[in-house]
């Protein structure tokens, strides 16, 4: 598994293996956000399996399938609110097939909470967290914050 903090409290990765998520437990983390869908390829854990390991591990366990569809509110809303109550007491791990999607969401959680607006999000993004929003990552940000956090 690569992985890449990206926050003091917030780290995105690559799919986790069984041995990833021990590995993970022993470095301190809290929590574990899955963005994958279920049935994707090179899924050596299904969500639901994997959600019972990382509890099993002592970590808390989320999975919001994001890819596919418009990004919804309350998906987003649920990883963001998942992540700012972990990541106050420990680190929290944030992940999907390749980290694009896990990349994209803890910036569109900054976004939010800096109060970017679309046009802005990918550039402060790329030098403030250093996540590169490109292609269809970069416009499901840009339009859930058109959508949703228009600050018009």
């Amino acid at each position: 598994m690569q992985m890449k903090r990206v926050l003091d409290r917030v780290a995105i990765a690559d799919q986790p293996t069984e041995d990833d998520l021990r590995a993970v437990k022993a470095s301190g983390f809290v929590a574990v956000v899955n963005l994958r869908n279920h049935g994707e390829p090179e899924q050596p854990l299904s969500p639901v399996e994997e959600g019972e390991k990382a509890r099993e591990l002592g970590m808390d366990y989320l999975h919001v399938g994001v890819g596919g569809a418009p990004l919804t509110r309350d998906g987003a809303v649920a990883v963001m609110e998942f992540i700012e109550l972990h990541s106050s007491r420990g680190d929290v791990l944030v992940h999907c097939r390749k980290g694009g999607r896990a990349a994209a969401i803890v910036a569109l959680r900054e976004a939010v909470a800096r109060e970017w607006d679309a046009e802005q999000a990918a550039a402060r993004a790329k030098t403030e967290l250093g996540i590169d929003l490109e292609g269809g990552l970069r416009t499901m940000i840009e339009n859930y914050l058109r959508e949703h956090h228009s600050t018009n």
